[in-house]
């Protein structure tokens, strides 16, 4: 009876032995398993781990590409609209342009091209109106000067050195030939120009003298600073007259200086 106990318990040994040994080959297996997949989440995160190290290295990794803040869309200040200039008086080419109380006064100066005396100052009104103007006077220092000035150029171009500048101007009652003084003579005759501030005269002027004529006109001297009488010329001119000086004359022709210009004036268009 001893003998079958003791196989018995020889057996049972035998099977809880061997039990445990696939047991821990079993675990053995499975943590070799387990360690095998821990190797292989830990490459894949190794590479991951690198792969975002790289791409940190290179600045962003996985961040979104960096954008300017937002900003909307640009637009002018508001303004209000356009308006173009208003209309303003202006003159024509070649012509000259004054501020008058009036408005613009435009003045141009004519070269008939006359050397040899033989235009009135009627010829020169004349071609005046033919040009929808008026023989204008100068209603200031300003105007006279800048006329004389031109004109003097247009003289000199012209091989002279001395000319006779017709102006719209026309005796007084009672003083054509007396003098009444340097501003009781004369009115301006192109019903634009006021005043008495573009009177001017040379020495002695306005005259005594009773010119030929049923009225007296003024003429402006226009002479260069060079000025030597020639035929036709008066030794009396240059100490009596400087560029730009005004003088009492005959009206119809023929007249001296021999070479003759004049002024025509009109207002100024609104463009």
């Amino acid at each position: 009876m001893k003998h079958p106990f003791a196989i018995l318990l020889v057996l049972c040994l035998a099977t809880i032995a061997t039990s445990f040994i696939l047991n821990g080959d079993l675990v053995d297996e499975r943590g070799s398993y387990g360690k095998r997949g821990n190797h292989f989440r830990s490459s894949s995160s190794s590479s991951s781990s690198g792969s975002s190290g790289s791409s940190e290295e290179h600045g962003h990794g996985h961040r979104p590409p960096h954008r300017p803040p937002h900003r909307p869309p640009h637009r002018p200040p508001n303004r209000p609209p356009h308006r173009p200039p208003p209309p303003r008086e202006q003159c024509d080419d070649g012509w000259l342009e004054f501020r008058r109380p009036t408005g613009v006064w435009c003045i141009l100066i004519g070269n008939p091209g006359v050397t040899n005396g033989y235009f009135s100052q009627q010829d020169a009104q004349n071609a005046c109106t033919g040009m929808g103007a008026v023989l204008t006077g100068f209603q200031n220092e300003n105007e006279r000067m800048a006329v004389a000035r031109k004109a003097l150029n247009i003289t000199i171009a012209m091989g002279r050195t001395v000319a006779g500048l017709w102006v719209g101007a026309t005796n007084l009652p009672g003083c054509k030939a007396t003098s009444c003084g340097p501003y009781n003579t004369f009115q301006w005759t192109d019903g634009d120009t006021t005043g008495l501030e573009g009177f001017k005269w040379g020495i002695g002027e306005p005259d005594n003298v009773n010119w030929p004529g049923s009225t007296a006109c003024i003429q402006q001297f226009i002479m260069a600073p060079n000025f030597v009488p020639g035929p036709g010329d008066s030794v009396n001119w240059k100490p009596a007259f400087v560029n730009g000086d005004l003088d009492k004359y005959q009206c119809i022709s023929r007249v001296h200086p021999w070479m003759r210009l004049y002024i025509c004036g009109k207002r100024g268009v609104r463009r």
